[in-house]
């Protein structure tokens, strides 16, 4: 297939397409490719299950408990500001979790607009196609859509959690289903990979090959340089 032209018309609506993504992956990456403006629909609903876990979490956190936990980490990794810290905690409550909550979700909002930043960035150096940065918005508000999954996994476990142990952790981490590392460890940063996004990865190299025709190698290479350079500053940190 040429850089310019796709097997068929991508049809359905756009509400349509967000099951596509899952069963049909290319109808869906076509229409991300011929109706750039629908952006918002996928963007909107990771971001705002993101949103709604966090409000929900910093409602129900049992605050006590996770304030002794974190006293009793800070004061092991970093004493200095441990003080400074629960002090905040006390004062704000619930309202600070809110508050990085939503710093969270503006987070992941940027880290969308980045990753499109790279592969718009890359399309030039590596295609002759004339595609703009609002195509590759599109494109990954789409590929990152089964995060989705792993937050409403995340919601679910909590659900089912007394609320009591601290913070949640992501139940689909390496970190959480194979190392079980705790924070301040090596590495602990780093495996908090979702298992999720190996799917997002995939999803991203298909993509690549099917917008701009490069080979699989290449577009896995292309996929993967963000998550290497990202989980590998992880690692030194």
């Amino acid at each position: 297939m040429s850089e310019s032209t796709h097997e068929s018309a991508p049809g359905g609506s756009a509400f349509a397409q967000l099951g596509n993504l899952f069963v049909a992956p290319s109808q869906a990456l076509d229409y991300a490719l011929e109706h750039a403006k629908m952006w918002w629909l996928p963007f909107a609903i990771v971001l705002g299950l993101q949103l709604i876990l966090g409000i929900w979490i910093a409602v129900t956190i049992n605050i006590d408990v996770l304030h002794a936990m974190m006293a009793q980490a800070m004061a092991q990794t970093n004493p200095e500001q441990a003080q400074q810290t629960m002090e905040v905690l006390s004062q704000h409550g619930r309202g600070f979790f809110m508050l990085m909550s939503i710093v969270g979700v503006i987070v992941l909002g940027i880290g969308e607009v980045i990753f499109a930043l790279y592969l718009f960035l890359a399309d030039k150096l590596f295609s002759a196609a004339n595609r703009g940065f609002g195509k590759w918005f599109s494109f990954t508000a789409w590929t990152w859509l089964p995060l989705a999954i792993a937050i409403i996994i995340s919601g679910i476990v909590w659900a089912l959690s007394s609320h009591a142990t601290g913070m949640p952790t992501d139940p689909t981490s390496l970190n959480a289903l194979l190392f079980h590392l705790e924070s301040g460890d090596f590495g602990f940063s780093a495996a908090r990979f979702s298992i999720l996004q190996f799917w997002i990865i995939g999803l991203v190299a298909f993509g690549l090959k099917r917008w701009c025709g490069h080979s699989w190698g290449k577009a896995t290479v292309i996929a993967l340089v963000p998550y290497i350079v990202y989980y590998g500053l992880q690692l030194l940190i």
